[in-house]
C-alpha cells in the first residue's frame, strides 16, 4: 500500500463517519422534542400543533448549521495545520 492509498483510505473513513453522523442525525430530528418555554407556548396556543412543532424544530436544525460549519472548518484547518512550524523546522536541519 502506498501513502497515496492510505491517505485515501483515511479520508474515505472520515467521510463514511461524517455520513453516519449527519443520517442519525436526521433520523432522530422528528423525535426532537427540546425546545425553549416561548417555543412552547406557541405550540400550545396554534391550531395545528404538530405541524408547527415540526416546523420549529427544522427551524432550530437549518440555523445549527452555519456554526457547526464553521467550527468544523475551523477544526479541521487546525488539525491539519498542527505541526506546520514543527515540520519546516526538520526539513531545514536535514
Amino acid at each position: 500500500m502506498t501513502s497515496s492509498d492510505s491517505d485515501f483510505m483515511r479520508f474515505f473513513r472520515t467521510v463514511l463517519i461524517f455520513a453516519a453522523v449527519v443520517v442519525v442525525l436526521f433520523a432522530a430530528a422528528g423525535t426532537t422534542l427540546a425546545q425553549c418555554a416561548m417555543c412552547k407556548a406557541a405550540i400550545e396556543s396554534s391550531t395545528n400543533a404538530a405541524a408547527v412543532s415540526k416546523g420549529l424544530n427544522l427551524a432550530a436544525l437549518v440555523l445549527l448549521i452555519p456554526p457547526v460549519s464553521i467550527f468544523a472548518g475551523m477544526f479541521g484547518v487546525f488539525y491539519r495545520y498542527r505541526n506546520v512550524q514543527g515540520r519546516r523546522n526538520h526539513s531545514r536541519d536535514e
